[in-house]
């Protein structure tokens, strides 16, 4: 009994070890000249404003830099996420737990009280803490100080589905160089794009001002590829304090994110077996 649920254990062990995870890598571009591929930059004599995307499905992450001598205002009732065209606010006169039900697969977290308050919207399911407050409608920025915001999912989706035109391109695996693996890529020019998003930013010199500039950073999806976790996560290079490996991490930077897709999963075509060497059960 004993030596055939070990032979049973071996067998699940094995089919574990065979089965492979994909992640797919969105690289966006701004329709501006915006820094390199670090991060956005959007710079003027008032502020500096660097944008980081890189998180699971997204985020509009972005740190406001007042370069001045004198304190600024955000207005986040005069400002706004567009995701392609629709509209998302900032503010909106509601506790947390009162979002409105076409914003729960776009919110990420509150920033204003991030110790104690978030809205998750993983699956669209929101959930809060019992501490919930009422969002700053104005947010105030001292001189020479920065004021970071993280509200937004990106590509609130599951995944990009490829269609049967894909192709794979092989290349060195970058866990094991001397090993090849295959991704699939396309690009996307501005006109055919499956995404665009913009920054819009009401700043004023004082809270009850009427006299306000407003700042419009738009960007799109430039492209996407899906390939092994593996190569996407690259060499180990060291472990945490909880044991867990360390990777490198080649693709990460702040123009990109990532969407993880379930184990044995790929979003390609039918004919993914004769390219990975295992049937797609996707469809």
């Amino acid at each position: 009994m004993k030596i055939s649920l070990f032979i049973l254990f071996l067998i699940l062990a094995l089919l574990s070890s065979c089965t492979k995870a994909f992640i797919q890598v969105f690289d966006t571009e701004a329709t501006q000249n915006l820094g390199d591929e670090n991060g956005f930059i959007y710079e003027t004599d008032t502020v500096k404003i660097t944008y980081a995307f890189w998180a699971e499905k997204g985020l509009m992450s972005f740190t406001i830099y007042n370069k001045l001598n004198k304190p600024i205002y955000i207005d986040w009732k005069k400002s706004a996420f567009i995701n392609n065209d629709l509209k998302m606010d900032y503010w909106i006169d509601e506790v947390l737990t009162n979002i409105t039900g076409q914003y729960r697969s776009y919110y990420y977290a509150f920033p204003l009280a991030s110790s104690s308050v978030s809205i998750g919207a993983n699956k669209g399911v929101q959930s809060a803490s019992a501490n919930t407050i009422k969002p700053e409608k104005i947010t105030f920025i001292p001189p020479k100080s920065k004021y970071n915001r993280k509200q937004f999912y990106l590509y609130p989706v599951n995944y990009y589905k490829f269609d049967d035109t894909a192709s794979p391109l092989e290349v060195n695996r970058n866990d094991k160089p001397t090993k090849t693996t295959k991704i699939f890529a396309i690009g996307f020019s501005y006109d055919t794009t499956p995404l665009k998003f913009r920054n819009y930013l009401a700043i004023q010199f004082s809270e009850n001002s009427e006299q306000v500039f407003f700042i419009d950073n738009e960007f799109y999806l430039k492209f996407v590829c899906e390939m092994d976790k593996r190569h996407f996560n690259g060499k180990c290079t060291g472990y945490d304090k909880d044991g867990c490996k360390i990777y490198e991490r080649p693709y990460r930077k702040g123009t990109s994110f990532y969407i993880s897709l379930p184990t044995g999963y790929s979003t390609l075509h039918k004919n993914i077996s004769k390219y990975y060497g295992f049937k797609n059960d996707w469809e």
